[in-house]
C-alpha cells in the first residue's frame, strides 16, 4: 500500500526515509496486524520492520558495548580484589578501602544493567501505515465511546475540557456511532456548566467544521492559529481547503468566532464568581466536597437524529447550513459518587465509573480514553485508530487486529517552549522505546490519546489464548462484575459480539447507569484487579496496560501527521517535578504489588518483560547516582587528603575501557537519532532533565513508597497544574512573553537534593582549580590524573544540570547567566567554612 492512502505514519523524518519506511515486498513484517484477503483486498494496517544499515549497526554497537561491560567488570573486579588483598596498612584501612571499591563496582554494575534494560527492547521498531480511505463507508465503522476525565477546575482549567469535548463532538466520525462521556470527579458545578456551554456551542461549531472541513477542531486553537504561543495551529490556506464554499470561509469564521468568544467570556465569568468571596460555593461544591458528592449520570446531548437541523441557533440564522448534517455526537456528563472514609482510587476510580455507564447507555466497542487538557487534533485520528482493530480479509483469529487490545498514540504538546527546557515533548520515550515495543508485544500505555478494546479491559484473554486453556469470562458472574443486571446484560453483549445496541436516551438505562456509579457497587468483585483499569498505583495507566499485555493481547504504536492528539505540559521547574514523582512512584508500586513483572507468565515476550523491569525500577538508579554525584564532598570536606579517600592513578586499562564505554555510548547516541528522526539536541535535553530528575524527583519516589512499604503510608496524590489552551495568546496574556510561566520560581523540597549536587560539583570544580598551586595541569604525575578525572566528572554533572540551574535563577536566567559562577564560589566557600569547622572541633 502506497503511503498515500489515507493517513499517513510518520516519525518526523525526512520525505526520502519515510518512502523507506513503508515499503512493501520482502521487508514486510510477519506480524502485520492484517493480510490481503484471497480476492486481493488492501490491508487496512501496512507494518513494515525498519530495517536499514543504521538500524543494524545500532543493534551490533549495542552488542559490542555490552561486551565491553563484561570484560570491563571482570578486570574491575578482579583488579579491585587484588589491590584490597594487598593493603599494607590496617585492617580499619582494609575496611574502608573495600567498602569504597564495593559501592563503587556496585554503582557500575547497576546503571550498566538499567542501560541493557533500556537499550535492548529498542533494537526491532517496526513502522505502520493505515489506509483510512478503505474505511469511507460508514457502515464499516463500529461504534467508539470517548472517556474524557477531568478532577479539579483550578488546575484543569474547564475552558480546556470544553474545547476537548467540542474537538470530540466534531471529529471525523459518524455522529451516530460515537457517544463522548465526561467525567467530573471532583464534583465540580462549575465543571458541568462548561460542558454545557460546549453542549450549546456545538450545535454551530459540528456544523462549521463539517462545511468547511477545518482542522484542528479545538476552537481555542484555530481560531489563535499563528498568532503568540498558538505554534502549532493551521491557518487554512485556499489551496489546501478542502470545504465546499471557500467564499463563504472567512464570513462564517468571523460569526462562529464571536459566538465562541461569548461562550468563552460566559465560562470565564462562572470562574470569577467561583472565585469571589460573595458567590460562596454554589459553583464549586454544589452536591458537596471534592471527596464527598453524590453521583449524576445527565445526557446533554441524545442520540443522533433526534434533533431539528440545526442550521438556527438562538433564533438567529448565523450561518447557511442547508446542505450540512447537523445531526451530533451524545454526549453525557458523569459524575460517579464519593464518600468519606471510602477508597476512590482516583482516576483509575473514574475510568472504571466510566467504563460501567457507557456499557448500559452506548456498550461501544472501542473506547477512547483523552485527558480534559488533550484535544483532538486531526479529525481523521478515531478513523485510523479503529484500523487496527477490526479484521480486514480474513486475518487468522488470535493473529490480526483481533489480538490488538489497545492502540496507543504518542503525545504531543502545545506551549512548551521551543528549547524544551525540562524535556517535555519526551521524544526519546515515546520516538524510540514505544516505536521499538511495537515491534515486540507492543507499546506501554500511557494514560491518554489510546484506544481500547472493550472486552480486554473485562479481562477476557486475547482469542489465541481462549483456544489453549485461556480464560473465557463469564458473563454472568456477578462476583467479578457486579449485581447490575443491565451491566451484565451489556457484557454478555460485548462479550459475544452482538448486534450494536445504544440506550443514551433510555430513562431506565440513564437510571442503570446512576446506580453503576455508586461508591458502593465495587465491593467484594473484581473491579480493578481482574477487570478495568488497575487500582494499588498512581500509574494506573502502565500497570493497566502491562496486565493485558501479561495475559497475551498486543497493543500498537501509530504516530499520525498530523498528530492525531495535542495537548498541555508543565512547563514551569516545580510542576514538572511533580510530574515525574508521581510517575516514578507509581512504578515503584507496581514493582513491589502483585503485577510485578518478575512474576508475570509465559504470555510475556521476552524483551517486553524487559522494558517493563525497566519502567518500574528505574528510579532505583537515583541511589548510586546521588552516592556519584555526591563524592567530591569527600575531599573536600578532608581538605583534599590523599588520606581521606581512595587516590590511587587510573591505569592504561582503566583508562582504555572509560574511553571505549564513552566512544560506543556517543555511537549509539548517534545513530538512535538517526533512525528515530529525533533531533540530536533533543536528545541531549532529554539526558539533562534525566539528570535533574534522577537526583531529585527520583529520590523522593523512592524514599516515599519505602515508607508505604514498611509503614504501610499511602502516597499522596497532586494533580498537576495544567494551563487553558494557548493562555498566552487571550486577552491581556503577556504576548511579549508567552513562557512568561517557565521563569516563574515556585520552590519545593524536590528541588534541594539536585541543589546540592549542582553546589558540591561546582565547588568541587572551584577547589580543583584553587588547589593547583601554579602547577601544570598537562604534568601527568599521579596526582594530576586523578583531578583531572575529578573535574572532568564534575563539568560532566554541572552540564547535566545546567537547565537546573536555570531554573532556579527563574527570569533572571535570560540575562544573568554568570550567575552560576558565582554559585560555584560561593559553594567553595561554603564547603571551606564547613572543613574549618569540623577541622577546630576535632582540634
Amino acid at each position: 500500500m502506497p503511503p498515500s492512502a489515507g493517513l499517513q505514519a510518520t516519525e518526523s523524518l525526512p520525505a526520502a526515509k519515510k518512502d523507506a519506511f513503508v515499503a512493501t515486498g520482502d521487508e514486510a513484517s510477519p506480524e502485520a496486524e492484517t493480510k490481503l484477503a484471497a480476492g486481493g483486498e488492501r490491508p487496512l494496517v501496512l507494518t513494515t520492520r525498519i530495517s536499514t544499515t543504521t538500524i543494524r549497526l545500532y543493534r551490533f554497537v549495542i552488542f559490542v558495548r555490552i561486551g565491553i561491560f563484561v570484560l570491563f567488570f571482570m578486570w574491575r573486579i578482579t583488579y579491585a580484589a587484588r589491590l584490597i588483598s594487598s593493603t599494607t596498612d590496617g585492617g580499619n584501612m582494609r575496611k574502608k578501602a573495600a567498602a569504597f571499591r564495593t559501592l563503587s563496582i556496585a554503582g557500575e554494575l547497576w546503571f550498566a544493567f538499567m542501560w541493557v534494560l533500556d537499550q535492548l527492547p529498542k533494537t526491532m521498531p517496526v513502522r505502520r501505515a493505515v489506509d483510512v480511505a478503505a474505511l469511507a463507508d460508514e457502515s464499516l465503522l463500529p461504534k467508539m465511546d470517548v472517556f474524557v476525565t477531568t478532577a479539579d477546575p483550578d488546575k484543569e482549567p474547564p475552558l480546556a475540557t470544553a474545547n476537548t469535548v467540542l474537538s470530540i463532538l466534531a471529529a471525523d466520525y459518524p455522529a451516530g456511532k460515537m457517544t463522548c462521556y465526561v467525567s467530573d470527579d471532583g464534583g465540580a458545578e462549575l465543571t458541568h456548566e462548561a460542558v454545557v456551554e460546549a453542549a450549546r456551542f456545538a450545535v454551530l461549531w459540528v456544523p462549521f467544521c463539517r462545511k468547511h472541513s477545518v482542522e484542528p477542531r479545538s476552537p481555542e486553537v484555530y481560531f489563535n492559529a499563528g498568532e503568540a504561543g498558538a505554534t502549532k495551529g493551521r491557518v487554512v490556506a485556499r489551496g489546501s481547503y478542502k470545504g465546499r464554499a471557500w467564499p463563504e470561509l472567512v464570513r462564517d469564521r468571523r460569526r462562529v468566532r464571536r459566538e465562541y468568544e461569548e461562550m468563552r467570556i460566559r465560562i470565564d465569568a462562572l470562574q470569577a464568581r467561583r472565585r469571589s468571596p460573595a458567590s460562596g460555593t454554589r459553583l464549586w461544591r454544589r452536591h458537596g466536597t471534592g471527596d464527598d458528592h453524590a453521583g449524576a449520570v445527565q445526557v446533554l446531548i441524545d442520540s443522533a437524529g433526534r434533533g431539528a437541523q440545526l442550521g438556527v441557533v438562538e433564533g438567529s440564522k448565523l450561518i447557511d447550513l442547508t446542505s450540512v448534517d447537523g445531526h451530533l455526537p451524545a454526549l453525557v456528563y458523569v459524575r460517579r459518587e464519593k464518600r468519606r472514609g471510602r477508597a476512590h482510587h482516583r482516576k483509575a476510580g473514574a475510568m472504571n465509573a466510566l467504563l460501567r455507564a457507557s456499557a448500559v447507555l452506548s456498550n461501544a466497542p472501542f473506547i477512547l480514553n483523552l485527558d480534559c487538557d488533550h484535544y483532538v487534533n486531526n479529525s481523521e485520528a478515531l478513523r485510523a485508530s479503529v484500523c487496527f482493530m477490526i479484521e480486514r480479509g480474513g486475518a487468522a483469529a488470535g493473529h490480526g487486529a483481533g489480538a490488538v487490545a489497545f492502540v496507543q498514540f504518542p503525545q504531543r504538546f502545545d506551549g512548551v517552549d521551543p528549547a524544551d527546557r525540562y524535556a517535555n515533548h519526551n521524544r526519546v520515550f515515546f520516538d524510540c522505546t514505544e516505536l521499538g515495543l511495537d515491534g515486540l508485544q507492543g507499546p506501554i500505555y500511557v494514560g491518554t490519546g489510546c484506544l481500547f478494546r472493550r472486552v480486554a479491559l473485562y479481562g477476557v484473554d486475547p482469542p489465541r489464548w481462549r483456544t489453549l486453556g485461556g480464560v473465557a469470562v463469564d458473563a454472568a458472574d456477578r462476583t467479578k462484575f457486579g449485581d447490575s443486571a443491565p451491566f451484565l446484560a451489556s457484557v454478555q453483549v460485548a462479550l459475544h459480539s452482538e448486534p450494536e445496541q445504544s440506550h443514551v436516551d433510555d430513562e431506565d438505562a440513564i437510571a442503570a447507569a446512576r446506580a453503576l456509579v455508586s461508591c458502593s457497587y465495587e465491593d467484594r468483585t473484581a473491579w480493578g484487579e481482574d477487570v478495568g483499569w488497575v487500582y494499588g498505583t498512581v500509574t494506573e495507566d502502565v500497570a493497566t496496560g502491562f496486565v493485558m499485555h501479561r495475559r497475551g493481547w498486543r497493543s500498537a504504536y501509530f504516530a499520525a501527521a498530523p498528530d492525531a492528539f495535542r495537548g498541555t505540559a508543565p512547563i514551569n521547574l516545580a510542576d514538572r517535578l511533580q510530574q515525574v514523582l508521581r510517575w516514578a512512584a507509581g512504578s515503584l508500586e507496581i514493582f513491589f504489588s502483585r503485577n510485578n513483572v518478575l512474576l508475570a507468565g509465559g504470555r510475556l515476550h521476552p524483551l517486553q518483560r524487559v522494558a517493563y523491569l525497566n519502567t518500574t525500577v528505574y528510579p532505583f538508579t537515583s541511589l548510586f547516582l546521588m552516592a556519584y554525584c555526591l563524592l567530591p564532598a569527600v575531599p573536600l570536606i578532608a581538605g583534599c587528603t590523599p588520606d581521606a579517600v581512595e587516590d590511587m592513578p587510573p591505569t592504561a586499562t582503566y583508562v582504555a575501557f572509560l574511553a571505549a564505554l564513552m566512544l560506543t555510548l556517543a555511537a549509539v547516541a548517534v545513530l538512535e537519532t538517526r533512525w528515530s528522526g529525533i533531533p540530536l539536541w533533543e536528545w541531549w535535553r532529554n539526558e539533562q532533565f534525566w539528570m535533574v530528575s534522577a537526583t531529585g524527583a527520583y529520590l523522593a519516589a523512592v524514599a516515599q513508597v519505602a515508607l508505604k512499604v514498611a509503614a504501610g503510608k499511602e502516597i499522596s496524590f497532586k494533580l498537576t497544574t495544567k494551563s487553558s489552551p494557548l493562555a498566552g495568546t487571550g486577552a491581556g496574556a503577556g504576548k511579549d512573553d508567552p513562557y512568561a510561566e517557565l521563569y516563574a520560581v515556585r520552590w519545593t523540597v524536590l528541588m534541594v537534593p539536585t541543589s546540592a549536587v549542582l553546589a558540591v560539583n561546582v565547588a568541587s570544580m572551584a577547589a580543583a582549580w584553587a588547589d593547583t598551586g601554579g602547577r601544570r595541569w598537562w604534568d601527568w604525575d599521579s596526582t594530576a590524573a586523578v583531578a583531572a578525572l575529578r573535574v572532568a566528572f564534575n563539568a560532566w554533572v554541572v552540564v547535566h544540570l545546567y537547565p537546573f540551574a536555570l531554573g532556579l535563577m527563574g527570569r533572571r536566567s535570560k540575562a544573568l547567566r554568570p550567575i552560576l559562577f558565582l554559585l560555584g564560589v560561593v559553594a567553595y566557600l561554603a564547603v571551606r567554612f564547613l572543613y574549618l569547622v569540623l577541622q577546630f572541633h576535632s582540634d
